[in-house]
């Protein structure tokens, strides 16, 4: 799901949980399945999620240097929501439109753009 927020800026919304659509490419029984990303490490926990022995893998050093990351927690948003994902406060409609309103401001002004995860579909809805 893809939604234009700006000129030249477009908020993408994608889940990457490759366990959830793996299980067809296995029932395929393919000879090879070669992988290929920046974030699949750590790979034992990544095997783990695809239910999947790798035979083989090579892994390189990290392509983005360490001041291009910037890595936080936000424990508030712009309109001074308590952010507070449990379980019984994800469907929180303030909070949502909070994280929504944050998410967008911080887009407006961070250059090359953001990689955001989310742990399942029903959060990222």
């Amino acid at each position: 799901m893809s939604h234009l927020i700006g000129k030249n800026r477009t908020l993408k919304f994608l889940c990457f949980n490759a366990g959830v659509c793996f299980k067809q490419i296995q029932k395929l029984n393919p000879r090879t399945i070669i992988l290929t990303s920046g974030t699949l490490a750590p790979l034992p926990l990544f095997q783990t999620e695809l239910n999947l022995e790798f035979k083989g893998n090579l892994e390189n050093p990290h392509v983005i240097n360490p001041e291009q990351v910037l890595i936080s927690i936000l424990k508030k948003g712009t309109d001074n929501q308590c952010f507070d994902f449990s379980y019984k406060n994800r469907d929180s409609v303030p909070m949502n439109i909070d994280l929504g309103k944050t998410i967008l401001r911080i887009a407006s002004i961070t250059p090359g753009g953001m990689l955001i995860f989310f742990p399942s579909y029903g959060l990222l809805e």
